[in-house]
């Protein structure tokens, strides 16, 4: 009976949705990789609105306009960090230490001083290609880390979380 899909890649996203917002695992949908589909198919059966909650790992790939995050699809994870550290303020020895990381988790811990900086510029990198592919749904997104926890989220997200009856 919701107008707002609620949406994550897998069971970690579900996880992360109930230890953090007290979510019924229920209400949700897990689209796997199949990101950019799934908003297709939230739009065409009539959701207004979308909220996507993701790791870090599957989103960064959002960030480049990649809406099927599955290494076989596009595994520019590493490259699409540096560029929004490099955005972010980061040094070359920042870059060069991302670019060899073999986890996103690792790369996320290069960041110290500019973390702030790089979450920002992320989440609007990833709202913007959400948007563009939802076009008149609207859409928010919730990104998190195993070892970190939460590293970004839309502005309307925790708006969107209270209107399903979430804190």
């Amino acid at each position: 009976g919701n107008d707002i899909a609620i949406v994550t890649p897998g069971n970690y996203g579900l996880d992360y949705m109930k230890n953090n917002y007290g979510f019924d695992l229920d209400k949700a949908v897990k689209s796997s990789n199949f990101i950019g589909e799934t908003i297709d198919i939230a739009r065409k059966i009539g959701f207004k609105k979308m909220i996507l909650t993701g790791h870090l790992g599957k989103l960064i790939k959002v960030s480049g306009g990649i809406m099927n995050p599955h290494s076989k699809e596009a595994d520019s994870r590493m490259e699409l960090m540096a560029a929004i550290a490099v955005d972010a303020g980061a040094d070359l020895d920042i870059v060069k230490n991302i670019l060899k990381s073999v986890t996103t988790e690792e790369a996320y811990s290069y960041l110290s001083d500019i973390k702030d900086k790089f979450n920002e510029i992320l989440i609007n990198k990833v709202i913007f290609y959400l948007k563009k592919r939802a076009l008149d749904m609207d859409i928010e997104c919730i990104i998190y880390s195993n070892e970190y926890g939460l590293i970004a989220k839309s502005e309307n997200a925790d708006a969107y979380m209270k209107m399903i009856g979430n804190k």
